[in-house]
Protein backbone atom coordinates (compact mmCIF):
# COMPACT_ATOMS: atom_id res chain seq x y z
CA UNK A 1 0.00 0.00 0.00
CA UNK A 2 1.44 3.37 -0.98
CA UNK A 3 1.76 6.19 1.52
CA UNK A 4 -0.99 8.14 -0.26
CA UNK A 5 -3.36 5.16 -0.19
CA UNK A 6 -2.52 4.54 3.46
CA UNK A 7 -3.18 8.16 4.46
CA UNK A 8 -6.41 8.34 2.46
CA UNK A 9 -7.60 5.13 4.15
CA UNK A 10 -6.71 6.54 7.55
CA UNK A 11 -8.65 9.72 6.86
CA UNK A 12 -11.69 7.80 5.59
CA UNK A 13 -11.63 5.47 8.60
CA UNK A 14 -11.49 8.49 10.89
CA UNK A 15 -14.40 10.12 9.07
CA UNK A 16 -16.43 6.90 9.20
CA UNK A 17 -15.77 6.65 12.94
CA UNK A 18 -16.94 10.24 13.49
CA UNK A 19 -19.99 9.68 11.33
CA UNK A 20 -20.92 6.46 13.11
CA UNK A 21 -20.44 7.88 16.62
CA UNK A 22 -21.35 11.56 16.36
CA UNK A 23 -23.32 12.00 13.13
CA UNK A 24 -23.11 14.10 9.99
CA UNK A 25 -22.93 17.41 11.81
CA UNK A 26 -19.66 16.36 13.50
CA UNK A 27 -17.86 15.84 10.19
CA UNK A 28 -15.39 18.68 9.92
CA UNK A 29 -11.85 18.83 8.59
CA UNK A 30 -10.63 19.60 12.11
CA UNK A 31 -12.43 16.58 13.67
CA UNK A 32 -11.38 14.24 10.86
CA UNK A 33 -7.74 15.34 11.08
CA UNK A 34 -7.69 15.02 14.86
CA UNK A 35 -9.14 11.51 14.81
CA UNK A 36 -6.77 10.46 11.99
CA UNK A 37 -3.78 11.88 13.87
CA UNK A 38 -2.97 14.36 11.11
CA UNK A 39 -2.95 18.09 10.65
CA UNK A 40 -5.90 19.69 8.90
CA UNK A 41 -3.53 20.27 5.98
CA UNK A 42 -3.24 16.49 5.65
CA UNK A 43 -6.98 16.20 4.98
CA UNK A 44 -6.76 19.02 2.43
CA UNK A 45 -3.69 17.44 0.82
CA UNK A 46 -5.25 14.02 0.35
CA UNK A 47 -8.88 15.01 -0.25
CA UNK A 48 -9.05 18.73 -0.91
CA UNK A 49 -11.39 19.17 2.03
CA UNK A 50 -14.47 17.84 3.77
CA UNK A 51 -16.65 17.63 0.65
CA UNK A 52 -14.39 15.08 -1.02
CA UNK A 53 -14.28 13.00 2.17
CA UNK A 54 -18.09 13.12 2.26
CA UNK A 55 -18.14 12.17 -1.42
CA UNK A 56 -16.14 9.02 -0.68
CA UNK A 57 -18.38 8.14 2.29
CA UNK A 58 -21.47 8.71 0.16
CA UNK A 59 -20.22 6.50 -2.68
CA UNK A 60 -19.20 3.71 -0.29
CA UNK A 61 -22.56 4.01 1.49
CA UNK A 62 -24.57 3.53 -1.69
CA UNK A 63 -22.37 0.64 -2.78
CA UNK A 64 -22.92 -1.02 0.59
CA UNK A 65 -26.66 -0.36 0.38
CA UNK A 66 -26.75 -1.97 -3.08
CA UNK A 67 -24.90 -5.00 -1.72
CA UNK A 68 -27.35 -5.27 1.18
CA UNK A 69 -30.42 -4.99 -1.04
CA UNK A 70 -28.98 -7.49 -3.55
CA UNK A 71 -28.58 -10.13 -0.84
CA UNK A 72 -32.25 -11.02 -1.35
CA UNK A 73 -32.46 -14.65 -2.37
CA UNK A 74 -33.13 -15.15 -6.04
CA UNK A 75 -34.54 -18.66 -5.74
CA UNK A 76 -37.88 -17.53 -4.31
CA UNK A 77 -40.95 -16.04 -5.90
CA UNK A 78 -40.44 -12.46 -7.10
CA UNK A 79 -42.61 -10.87 -4.39
CA UNK A 80 -40.67 -12.64 -1.63
CA UNK A 81 -37.39 -11.41 -3.14
CA UNK A 82 -38.56 -7.79 -3.15
CA UNK A 83 -39.93 -8.08 0.39
CA UNK A 84 -36.61 -9.52 1.57
CA UNK A 85 -34.70 -6.75 -0.21
CA UNK A 86 -36.88 -4.21 1.64
CA UNK A 87 -36.03 -5.92 4.95
CA UNK A 88 -32.35 -5.75 3.97
CA UNK A 89 -32.75 -2.02 3.22
CA UNK A 90 -34.25 -1.49 6.68
CA UNK A 91 -31.46 -3.50 8.29
CA UNK A 92 -28.88 -1.37 6.47
CA UNK A 93 -30.56 1.76 7.83
CA UNK A 94 -30.75 0.38 11.38
CA UNK A 95 -27.03 -0.45 11.41
CA UNK A 96 -25.99 2.77 9.64
CA UNK A 97 -28.35 5.56 10.74
CA UNK A 98 -25.78 8.36 10.58
CA UNK A 99 -24.33 7.08 7.34
CA UNK A 100 -27.83 6.89 5.90
CA UNK A 101 -28.39 10.49 6.99
CA UNK A 102 -25.36 11.58 4.95
CA UNK A 103 -26.47 9.55 1.93
CA UNK A 104 -29.98 10.98 1.90
CA UNK A 105 -29.25 14.53 3.05
CA UNK A 106 -30.94 14.05 6.40
CA UNK A 107 -28.18 15.57 8.52
CA UNK A 108 -27.02 19.11 9.07
CA UNK A 109 -24.45 19.12 6.31
CA UNK A 110 -23.63 21.46 3.48
CA UNK A 111 -22.33 18.56 1.37
CA UNK A 112 -23.85 18.22 -2.09
CA UNK A 113 -23.12 15.00 -4.00
CA UNK A 114 -21.05 15.33 -7.16
CA UNK A 115 -21.62 13.46 -10.41
CA UNK A 116 -19.62 10.40 -9.36
CA UNK A 117 -21.63 10.13 -6.15
CA UNK A 118 -24.91 10.55 -7.99
CA UNK A 119 -23.84 7.78 -10.36
CA UNK A 120 -23.16 5.49 -7.37
CA UNK A 121 -26.63 6.25 -6.00
CA UNK A 122 -28.16 5.49 -9.41
CA UNK A 123 -26.26 2.19 -9.61
CA UNK A 124 -27.65 1.28 -6.20
CA UNK A 125 -31.16 2.06 -7.42
CA UNK A 126 -30.57 -0.08 -10.52
CA UNK A 127 -30.15 -3.07 -8.21
CA UNK A 128 -33.64 -2.37 -6.86
CA UNK A 129 -34.97 -2.13 -10.41
CA UNK A 130 -33.46 -5.50 -11.31
CA UNK A 131 -35.13 -7.09 -8.28
CA UNK A 132 -38.61 -5.82 -9.19
CA UNK A 133 -38.18 -6.53 -12.92
CA UNK A 134 -39.68 -10.06 -12.64
CA UNK A 135 -42.83 -8.53 -11.13
CA UNK A 136 -43.35 -6.36 -14.22
CA UNK A 137 -42.23 -8.78 -16.95
CA UNK A 138 -45.76 -9.24 -18.23
CA UNK A 139 -45.75 -5.54 -19.15
CA UNK A 140 -42.49 -6.00 -21.05
CA UNK A 141 -41.20 -2.54 -20.15
CA UNK A 142 -38.26 -1.37 -18.10
CA UNK A 143 -40.03 1.86 -17.19
CA UNK A 144 -42.66 -0.10 -15.20
CA UNK A 145 -39.92 -1.82 -13.20
CA UNK A 146 -38.24 1.52 -12.57
CA UNK A 147 -41.56 3.05 -11.52
CA UNK A 148 -42.34 0.24 -9.06
CA UNK A 149 -38.79 0.23 -7.67
CA UNK A 150 -39.01 4.00 -7.12
CA UNK A 151 -42.36 3.67 -5.36
CA UNK A 152 -41.02 0.98 -3.03
CA UNK A 153 -37.77 2.87 -2.40
CA UNK A 154 -39.63 6.15 -1.73
CA UNK A 155 -42.14 4.45 0.56
CA UNK A 156 -39.37 2.76 2.56
CA UNK A 157 -37.36 5.97 2.76
CA UNK A 158 -40.49 7.87 3.82
CA UNK A 159 -41.07 5.48 6.69
CA UNK A 160 -37.43 5.94 7.72
CA UNK A 161 -37.71 9.74 7.52
CA UNK A 162 -40.78 9.87 9.77
CA UNK A 163 -39.58 7.22 12.21
CA UNK A 164 -38.11 9.73 14.70
CA UNK A 165 -41.49 11.45 14.84
CA UNK A 166 -43.52 8.26 15.27
CA UNK A 167 -42.83 7.83 18.97
CA UNK A 168 -44.53 5.02 20.72
CA UNK A 169 -44.59 2.67 17.72
CA UNK A 170 -42.97 -0.64 18.51
CA UNK A 171 -39.94 -1.41 16.31
CA UNK A 172 -41.42 -4.67 15.07
CA UNK A 173 -44.75 -3.01 14.26
CA UNK A 174 -42.93 -0.22 12.40
CA UNK A 175 -40.98 -2.75 10.30
CA UNK A 176 -44.13 -4.66 9.45
CA UNK A 177 -45.82 -1.42 8.32
CA UNK A 178 -42.93 -0.86 5.90
CA UNK A 179 -43.21 -4.43 4.60
CA UNK A 180 -46.99 -4.16 4.30
CA UNK A 181 -46.56 -1.00 2.23
CA UNK A 182 -44.11 -2.83 -0.05
CA UNK A 183 -46.55 -5.70 -0.52
CA UNK A 184 -49.39 -3.28 -1.31
CA UNK A 185 -47.29 -1.53 -3.93
CA UNK A 186 -46.36 -4.88 -5.51
CA UNK A 187 -49.95 -6.09 -5.56
CA UNK A 188 -51.18 -2.77 -6.89
CA UNK A 189 -48.71 -3.16 -9.75
CA UNK A 190 -50.10 -6.63 -10.49
CA UNK A 191 -53.64 -5.23 -10.60
CA UNK A 192 -52.69 -2.10 -12.56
Amino acid sequence: MTETTNQRSRILEAAQGILRKDGVEALSVRNIAKRAGLSTMGVYSYFGGKDQVCEELYIAGFRDLATAVARARTDEDPEAVVVESTRNYLEFYQHNENRYALMFGMGASDYTPGETAKRAARESFEVAISLVQPLTEYLNTTSEAERLALQIWASTHGFIAIKPHASGIDEGVWQELVIESTRQLIRGQAIG
